[in-house]
C-alpha cells in the first residue's frame, strides 16, 4: 500500500544561482509506468514497525521515512547534476495472512521495479523488517542474472538472525529470513555485519552465524584506529561477490549521536567511523571491485528524537550513502 506523497519544500537562495541547490531542489516524485530522465538515484520508504512492535521493541519507526525527507530537504546538495527520484513510501495494508509479510514483499515488488529506473537505491525505514524487502527486492532484480553473487554487509549492534517466535517474522529475523530465502535457491549467505554489540546478542545467535559462517565484527573492535582490521574484513567479504547490498540499522550508532531508536546502544560506532566505511565501499566500487546497487537506513524513530538532533545524523548518512553509491563522496572525488 503505497501512502500520500510527501511534500519536497525548503529554503530558497536565488541571489547564490544556480548552483544553490538543496536536496528539495533535485527530488521529483514519480510513478513506476513512466520514464524519467537525468536520473541520479532513487529512494524509497518502508512505513512500518510492526517488526519492532513484535520484537517488544519502542515502536514509532513507521515515521521514520518522512522525518528523515523532512531532515533531508534543506541539506546541501553536492552531488551529480540531475534529479533523485521519491518512489513514495510502502506502508502496511491489513490484507493476507501476515501484513508484515505482505508488506515486505510489495517492498521488494517496488525496488525490483525501481531498480530498472536508476542504477542506485536508497531504501529508508521503519524497522530493520525493511531488509527482507530490500534484499528480495534486489534478489528479483537480478533473477535473470543468477550468476551475481550479492555480499550483504549491516552496520548494526544486533545480528538480526532470530528464529521467528509466536509473533511471527519481525525486526530481530530479516537476515535470517534471507538466509531461508537463499538456502531455497541454493544460495550461500555471504553476510558481514559490523558492529555486534556482545551483550545485546544471545550466545545462541553468536553459535547461528558461526554455523552459517557469518563474519562480524563487535563494536569495541569498530573504531578508528582499527581501520585496517576493518577494510581487511570489509575486503574478504567483497572478494568472492558482485554486488553490495548495504544496510544500516541506527542503532550501531552511540545513544549520544542517535537517541532516537528503539535500542540505543551504550558503546556503538561512531559517526566518524561509519563514514569511513561508507567511504571505503565507494572506493572499492570506483575500483571496479563491487556493483553497488542498494542500501538501506533503519530503525530512526522521531518520537525519541532530542530537537531533531538524531533526524540531523540520519539525513546526513542519507546524502553520504546516495553520493558514494553514485561515487560522488569528497574522498572519491578527491576533493580534500
Amino acid at each position: 500500500m503505497l501512502t500520500p506523497e510527501f511534500e519536497w519544500a525548503g529554503r530558497n537562495d536565488p541571489e547564490d544561482g544556480s548552483n544553490a541547490k538543496r536536496w528539495h531542489h533535485i527530488v521529483q516524485h514519480h510513478a513506476l509506468n513512466t520514464q524519467a530522465v537525468d536520473v541520479v538515484a532513487g529512494m524509497i520508504g518502508f512505513s512500518c514497525d510492526l517488526g519492532v512492535e513484535r520484537n517488544q521493541g519502542r515502536v514509532g519507526a513507521r515515521s521514520g521515512p518522512d522525518a528523515i525527507r523532512n531532515a533531508l530537504a534543506n541539506l546541501a546538495w553536492h552531488g551529480k547534476d540531475g534529479h533523485l527520484i521519491d518512489f513514495g513510501n510502502v506502508g502496511i495494508a491489513n490484507d493476507g495472512d501476515d501484513p508484515l509479510e505482505s508488506a515486505q514483499e510489495e517492498l521488494a515488488d517496488r525496488v525490483a521495479q525501481s531498480l530498472i529506473f536508476t542504477h542506485h537505491m536508497l531504501v529508508i525505514g521503519g524497522g530493520h523488517e525493511t531488509a527482507v524487502g530490500s534484499f528480495k527486492g534486489l534478489h528479483k532484480f537480478l533473477e535473470d542474472q543468477p550468476h551475481q553473487r550479492i555480499a550483504i554487509i549491516n552496520l548494526d549492534a544486533h545480528f538480526d538472525l532470530r528464529k521467528p517466535g509466536k509473533s511471527g517474522i519481525s525486526s530481530g529475523t530479516p537476515f535470517f529470513q534471507i538466509h531461508q530465502t537463499l538456502e531455497a535457491r541454493g544460495h550461500a549467505l555471504n553476510y558481514l555485519c559490523l558492529g555486534v554489540a556482545e551483550t545485546s546478542n544471545t550466545k545462541a545467535l553468536f553459535d547461528r552465524s558461526k554455523d552459517w559462517g557469518v563474519e562480524y565484527l563487535l563494536d569495541q573492535n569498530v573504531r578508528s584506529h582499527l581501520m585496517e582490521d576493518v577494510r581487511r574484513k570489509i575486503d574478504a567479504i567483497l572478494k568472492d561477490c558482485d554486488v553490495l547490498y548495504l544496510s544500516i540499522d541506527l542503532d550501531v550508532l552511540p545513544h549520544w549521536q542517535m537517541p532516537a531508536v528503539s535500542s540505543p546502544a551504550p558503546l556503538g560506532v561512531e559517526l566518524a567511523v561509519i563514514e569511513e566505511i561508507i567511504d571505503h565501499l565507494a572506493n572499492k566500487q570506483a575500483a571496479g571491485d563491487i556493483s553497488w546497487p542498494l542500501s538501506d537506513i533503519v530503525e530512526f524513530n522521531p518520537n525519541f528524537d532530542i530537537d531533531g538532533h538524531a533526524a540531523k545524523v540520519a539525513a546526513r548518512l542519507c546524502d553520504k550513502v546516495i553520493r558514494c553509491m553514485c561515487n560522488d563522496s569528497p574522498d572519491f572525488a578527491g576533493r580534500f
